[in-house]
């Protein structure tokens, strides 16, 4: 009776040994979604003339002079602007034409205004020598914005990565050359010049490393409306290298916006948004443009998916009465600007000269 009983309780608990938890087994169907959003707006040439700065008493603030804009400029995550003078400030000897030194208060104004990407690469970035860099970048560095253009030292590197929102960003700035000054002996990183190679080299350091990658280039001939066989060779150039946005200025002047594709890879390029701030002359040369976009970003699974996207252009007007002011051409009058109604059309026409169903207002 003994063996009987041992024998049951066995067999109980083999058969409760056997008795198996529900285990957790996670849905397969189901993949993780991520989406991300980025919007982007450019505007051209931050020209200063000293009439400009003429115009004001010290110390200076020249924050009204983009106050009209601040409010859509501040709508955006990224905010480019090309600073075409150098902040060299008051203590090196303000200039104009044709070798340009600006207050640093310009810098506080259109970082006021909500520009924090800069474009300081350009032909007037050597006009105050290897003093007027540092000086421009010693301020620079003290602000909460991004630049490309010039460098301390050969050290750095040229390409600026940066994430925003869940999105990286290779930035980099570029000039056709310095008005024929030259760099000081073995300092080229003092304006970033440049050459294929050159961007190649920049380029392919970061491609892999970042979702978008924008250049900025000062490039073009002046007061042409239409971009030249080299903006041309160079932008397909850099579309092979990968590059997905193509932010150009120098000519002072619009001209088209264009997405082309090379080697399976599609670029936007803006070739010229013209003047935004400036004492030029002549019609074409104040008004230019501010360029948005927005770039999202899909991730399902292990799959990533960029996207760019609502490509639009707002036209801007530097007026001048008793001060100077960016406004834009939507909120004018024949009071402000004579026949702008056909300045406008004129400008549309342009910008859509390739493309021919971008937004402009």
């Amino acid at each position: 009776m003994k063996k009987i009983l041992q024998l049951l309780l066995i067999i109980i608990t083999l058969i409760g040994c056997t008795k198996k938890e529900a285990l957790y087994v996670p849905d397969l169907l189901s993949v993780q979604r991520d989406n991300r959003k980025v919007s982007l707006v450019a505007v051209g040439d931050n020209l200063i003339h000293n009439s400009i700065y003429d115009a004001e008493e010290r110390p200076y603030d020249f924050r009204h002079i983009y106050s009209d804009i601040k409010p859509f400029i501040n709508e955006f995550d990224l905010a480019f602007i090309n600073q075409e003078t150098i902040l060299g400030g008051t203590e090196l000897g303000l200039s104009g034409y044709p070798r340009f030194n600006s207050p640093k208060e310009i810098g506080d104004a259109i970082i006021d205004a909500g520009f924090n990407l800069f474009s300081i690469a350009n032909n007037h970035t050597l006009d105050k020598g290897e003093i007027g860099v540092m000086n421009a970048l010693d301020y620079l560095d003290g602000e909460d914005i991004i630049y490309s253009g010039a460098k301390h030292s050969d050290h750095e590197s040229s390409v600026k990565v940066f994430s925003k929102k869940g999105i990286k960003f290779g930035f980099v700035a570029y000039t056709y050359g310095t008005n024929g000054l030259p760099h000081p002996d073995g300092k080229e990183y003092l304006a970033n010049v440049f050459s294929k190679e050159k961007a190649k080299e920049d380029i392919e350091s970061v491609r892999d490393k970042v979702d978008i990658m924008i250049v900025s280039m000062h490039w073009g001939e002046q007061y042409q409306s239409r971009p030249n066989k080299n903006q041309v060779d160079e932008a397909n150039y850099l579309s092979s290298l990968g590059v997905d946005i193509i932010i150009g200025h120098h000519p002072h002047v619009i001209q088209p916006i264009d997405i082309i594709e090379t080697d399976g890879n599609k670029t936007i390029v803006i070739y010229s948004l013209g003047n935004f701030l400036s004492d030029q002359v002549g019609i074409d040369r104040l008004i230019g443009m501010a360029v948005s976009l927005e770039i999202e970003k899909n991730v399902e699974g292990l799959k990533t998916d960029i996207q760019i996207d609502n490509l639009s252009a707002k036209l801007t007007y530097r007026y001048k009465s008793d001060e100077f002011k960016i406004l834009f051409m939507s909120d004018i009058s024949e009071e402000i600007l004579d026949g702008y109604l056909i300045h406008y059309k004129e400008k549309k026409d342009l910008i859509n000269f390739y493309l021919t169903n971008i937004d402009v207002s």
